[in-house]
């Protein structure tokens, strides 16, 4: 049966491993891997054995991947799947519909879940209020944005239930617009805002609150 001859630290990559079989690269592997297999010089592998530390491998690259991948900002799990499937894609040289059957991207997005790094729920409520934060945007776009990003309709809409006072994150929207339209008539501001509004996500309600709001104070 084959045996580990040795194991070397790879120089550019700290905590990865060389795995050496009969005295030839067989894979490499980080420091989980070795500690979880008892991989060490002497240790008899079978072709199996080899196989499977070999997936179980490109399994923790992924992982450590979408990691960083993570770090940027909070992503949903379609962002993370898609992710995945161009990275799969490309390093194996097939089709995008190829590379999404691969069994592994579960895997990873299993081990991310059940350690706290994905979370839907906890994405679309970071989404919503970065979406009403500097430049708002309305529920409708939101919206939008939620759903092609993968996210279930339910959370969505949860999240979405969450923003307080869209009158006044209408204003908000359209307040820095008001110096421009002043000189405006009061029938050509009220197109200007709704019109400008509605491109922003609100619905009509909030819309006519708001001209309502903005009349007043012409």
């Amino acid at each position: 049966m084959p045996q580990v001859t040795s194991i070397e630290p790879q120089k550019r990559r700290q905590g990865r491993f060389n795995i050496y079989v009969d005295g030839r690269f067989s894979f490499a592997a980080d420091e989980n891997l070795l500690a979880k297999n008892m991989l060490s010089v002497g240790k008899s592998l079978s072709e199996g054995d080899i196989e499977r530390l070999i997936k179980e491998n490109e399994a923790g690259k992924l992982f450590d991947a979408s990691l960083r991948f993570l770090s940027y900002r909070p992503r949903s799990e379609k962002e993370v799947c898609d992710f995945l499937v161009k990275k799969i894609a490309r390093s194996e040289n097939i089709k995008f519909n190829q590379a999404s059957q691969s069994p592994v991207i579960s895997q990873v997005i299993t081990r991310l879940k059940k350690q706290s790094f994905l979370n839907d729920e906890e994405f679309a409520n970071w989404w919503v209020k970065a979406r009403t934060g500097s430049q708002p945007k309305g529920p409708y776009v939101i919206r939008k944005e939620l759903i092609n990003k993968g996210v279930d309709k339910e959370i969505i809409e949860k999240a979405i239930s969450k923003i307080k006072n869209q009158k006044d994150l209408g204003y908000k929207v359209i307040e820095k617009k008001l110096q421009s339209w002043k000189k405006l008539t009061n029938h050509k501001l009220k197109k200007k805002v709704y019109e400008h509004l509605a491109r922003r996500g609100f619905d009509s309600k909030t819309i006519n609150e708001v001209i309502a709001q903005i009349v007043k104070k012409v």
